[in-house]
């Protein structure tokens, strides 16, 4: 390595990364969490779904998932995007990135994040869904797995962890 190799790398993944954008879409917060705690460790501007997005710089993109769509997913330039956070309850190991990837129309490297539900943030219509999965999950039985997530749609709870980000952020300093 030269000098001005080492030099050039610096340069190259500087721009790349300051270049980037933290976009999230955000219904009881982890995913807000998320962003802004990526932003903290990364220097990238973060923001939210509702704010007006600088034009052209890529986008790394943190939204909650209803079934297999990426909420707020839809109103961000697939071109523009550099990368996927997927906020979920499900254990990661269970989360299939590539259906995720293909329902919402993107090609990018995917993460996912477990977050948390506040049921003081749910509407009467969220509840009575979740209600219904708790329902289906129970007939099925319970066991060491879909407890804790069906607790946590039942009562609220958190799977919130902030080392699901040290995979984007090492993807980002690449």
């Amino acid at each position: 390595c030269t000098k001005r190799s080492i030099e050039r790398h610096f340069f190259i993944s500087f721009y790349l990364i300051i270049m980037t954008v933290i976009v999230y879409s955000s219904h009881s917060g982890s995913s807000e969490k998320y962003a802004r705690s990526l932003s903290d460790r990364t220097g990238l501007s973060c923001f939210s779904i509702n704010d007006e997005i600088p034009e052209g710089e890529p986008i790394v993109f943190i939204g909650w998932l209803r079934k297999d769509t990426i909420v707020g997913l839809s109103h961000v330039e697939k071109s523009r995007l550099k990368a996927v956070c997927v906020v979920g309850l499900d254990n990661d190991g269970r989360f299939r990135s590539n259906v995720v990837a293909s329902k919402n129309g993107y090609k990018v490297p995917t993460y996912y994040l477990r977050g948390w539900i506040d049921r003081k943030k749910l509407n009467v219509l969220d509840k009575g869904v979740l209600m219904m999965v708790c329902v289906m999950m129970k007939l099925q039985g319970l066991n060491e797995q879909n407890e804790p997530i069906f607790n946590a749609m039942m009562e609220g709870g958190s799977f919130y962890d902030e080392k699901y980000l040290d995979p984007v952020e090492l993807f980002l300093r690449r």
